[in-house]
Parts: structure tokens; sequence; C-alpha cells
């Protein structure tokens, strides 16, 4: 584990000025995703909830900005500042399933961006567990944290989370355009336990096999 920690990181947003607006929707919300994940597993304490609130926050009101304006710097900046806190996040916390499940999606198909696999999946993910009542009022808190002040139901999280991804242009991304197929959903599922399975231990309830094949066919496009 230790291997994974650098001596130095340099982060420089000015360096990231120039990378495309979709990549940069991409990896800012493998950001997010990072902290709502960790924000809402069953390993979540007051540390890691520092960490994520402050990175969550900071992607609701940059990401857009970033992906919009690629030289605004200011944006650029707090969004350099949100990711580093997400990968703070996986070692106060931890990620949950989704991450799990998406790898087996890139692994599957290659071409797909990681970033771009979570977008695809997360509304159905984050619905389900909001189904579950697992944690109510944290679903709220983020919703808040995106800039949905006036958030009361946890599914806001959802509104605020489509909100984000219009704004950011990656709404209309479909599975189909990398060649993923509806049929493969038991197999993803399957793969993603078998080879990342250590995070479906990080969900504050059981996702059964069928249940993570049923999110991959509703997020299916």
């Amino acid at each position: 584990m230790d291997s994974l920690f650098p001596v130095l990181a340099v982060v420089d947003a000015e360096l990231m000025t120039t990378v495309p607006p979709e990549f940069t929707a991409y990896q800012g919300f493998d950001t997010l995703f990072h902290a709502v994940e960790g924000y809402i597993s069953a390993f979540a304490n007051p540390m890691s909830d520092m960490v994520q609130a402050a990175s969550i926050t900071r992607v609701g009101k940059y990401l857009a900005r970033a992906v919009q304006n690629g030289g605004d710097l200011e944006a650029r900046e707090n969004m350099a500042f949100a990711n580093t806190l997400s990968g703070w996040s996986m070692v106060t916390g931890s990620c949950t399933s989704e991450h799990s499940m998406e790898h087996a999606m890139s692994a599957y198909h290659p071409e797909l961006p990681h970033g771009a696999g979570l977008i695809l999946i997360s509304k159905a993910y984050f619905t389900h567990f909001i189904g579950k009542h697992v944690c109510d009022e944290r679903f709220v808190e983020m919703a808040k944290m995106l800039g949905m002040a006036e958030a009361k139901e946890p599914m806001d999280f959802i509104a605020a989370l489509d909100c984000l991804q219009k704004a950011c242009g990656v709404d209309g991304l479909k599975m189909s355009d990398y060649g993923i197929e509806v049929n493969e959903a038991m197999a993803l599922a399957k793969n993603a336990r078998a080879t990342m399975g250590g995070l479906f231990a990080c969900d504050r309830v059981p996702l059964a096999d069928e249940e993570c094949a049923a999110i991959y066919e509703k997020s299916y496009h």
C-alpha cells in the first residue's frame, strides 16, 4: 500500500488548462464519485466526511465552469484541489461498489473512459441506494453541496446530479456508443465482484448480483 503514495506530488492547475472539455468532465465526475461514494459508505467517519464534503462542494461550484472554459484558472485550481481531496477520500474512507461496477465496464470495453462509465451508471446506482433508505439525510446534504440549497428529499441529489451532468454536456452519453450491450449486465456484475469485491463490502446494504445487473440495465440506452 505504501507504494501508492508519492514522496512529492505537484498539483499545478496551469498544466490542466489545455485538457479537452470532455476529459475535464470525465475526470471531474470521477472526482465527484470518489467523494460521494465515500460519503455514503459504511466506513464514513468524521475525517472522511470533512474531506469529501469539501470535494463535493467544489465540484458542484466549479466543474461546469472548468468544462465550459478550460482557461478559467479559478475553476481549474478548485477542481485540482477537489481532485486531490478525492484521493484523500480513499484513505480516510472508501469508495463503494460503483467503482467496482465501472472498472468491469472499462475492462470489457477499454475504449470507455473511466469517468464516462461512472457517469453512465451513476443515476441508477445512487437511486438504488436511495430506495434502500440507507442514509437519507446524507443524500439531502450532498444535494445541498452540489448547489441545491432548497433540497429536502434524498432524490434531490439525483436532480442535482442530473443538472450538473447537463451543465457539463455529458447527459447524452450512451453505453451503446462504446459497444456495450444490455445482455452483458450479469457478466459485468459478476466480474465487478470477482475482481473488486472488497468495495461491495463498503456498501451500507448488500448489493446482490441481480441488483447490480439491474442497475446496468436501467442505465442502458
